[in-house]
């Protein structure tokens, strides 16, 4: 796994010079985050210390320049999203150790490891309040990425280096996923920002309450119901990668609530659980294997998503219970 980069007290010093949040007193490295190394660092200022989160961004995000905007956007409507702190210049970003380098306030609350209906009402009102939010953005983001050729080159990067069976359930899901996304009426679908990455590690809960949203590396313009599909692909998975019907009945009902689906959504969207599945399958398989040939890459283990790719390719979710 690679290693984040090294932090010392002397240029954590200088960077903090640059913003008016008082002189860093502690700093650990935070215990997630795959694209980008954060770091959760306490400051005091007039005897008063406070928590922030500094981010190196070690890669693009898949939103270019409209990454910071749309950080702005959603914590100006009110969605629990840290502001991006500005420096002494106003300026989001700071160049530093030869990276960019952003700071935020620390969001209170905890991941969830066993989320309740609740939590998923809560859940689905949030996607749906971003999308609503961000509907009528003045800045753009770009396509997401994983598109059909996405899907196509990494398929083709891991033939060969894999059990057959394996190998066989990520070529046959790649030509469903492919078909689905090549077709007229999804091209119709509802689109605007989606998240992309809607994990349990990137929400933050105080108890009940949903207290703050993290890493929005992997926002782009898509097909909203593709947020829900990946929100659902794992707050709402069993053990073998079955969906909890009561937990993915909870998200996409709240979320309807806000914004009604369309008759095309609902019916698209056991093909988008699919397609989110083997996305990040595949994403994570190709870090995977580069590990196994040395790279130092950090990843999270892809076999998680072998169950569940599986496992939609199997059954279907029918949404059959909105009004």
């Amino acid at each position: 796994m690679r290693a984040v980069t090294p932090l010392d007290a002397r240029s954590l010093a200088e960077l903090f010079a640059r913003y008016d949040v008082g002189e860093p007193t502690r700093c650990r490295v935070a215990s997630l985050g795959i694209e980008n190394s954060n770091y959760f660092v306490t400051t005091a200022k007039g005897g008063v210390e406070r928590d922030w989160v500094l981010t190196l961004l070690e890669q693009p995000s898949y939103s270019g320049s409209g990454y910071v905007p749309l950080l702005d956007l959603c914590h100006a409507a009110g969605l629990p999203v840290a502001p991006v702190v500005r420096n002494g210049a106003g300026a989001a970003c700071e160049t530093w150790l030869g990276k960019q380098a952003m700071l935020a306030p620390k969001l209170s609350g905890e991941h969830i490891d066993d989320p309740t209906p609740g939590h998923l009402e809560s859940l689905g009102r949030l996607i749906a309040d971003f999308h609503v939010a961000t509907a009528n953005a003045a800045f753009e983001v770009a396509p997401y990425p994983r598109d059909q050729r996405w899907l196509r080159d990494r398929a083709a990067s891991i033939r060969g280096r894999m059990a057959y069976t394996d190998e066989r359930l990520v070529f046959d899901c790649v030509d469903r996923v492919v078909s689905l996304l090549d077709r007229r009426d999804v091209g119709e679908l509802p689109s605007g920002i989606v998240h992309g990455d809607l994990f349990r590690d990137n929400v933050l809960f105080d108890g009940a309450e949903l207290t703050g949203v993290l890493d929005f590396h992997h926002a782009a313009h898509g097909c909203l119901v593709y947020d829900l599909a990946v929100a659902a692909n794992d707050w709402c998975n069993n053990p073998g990668g079955a969906l909890d019907p009561e937990r993915a009945a909870a998200l996409v009902t709240a979320y309807h609530r806000v914004r009604p689906l369309t008759v095309l959504e609902k019916g698209f969207f056991p093909g988008f659980l699919l397609y989110a599945a083997l996305a990040f399958w595949l994403s994570r398989l190709v870090v995977a294997l580069k590990a196994d040939a040395g790279s130092t890459a950090r990843f999270k283990d892809p076999d998680e998503f072998k169950e569940i790719v599986a496992h939609r390719n199997a059954h279907f979710f029918q949404i059959d219970f909105l009004d």
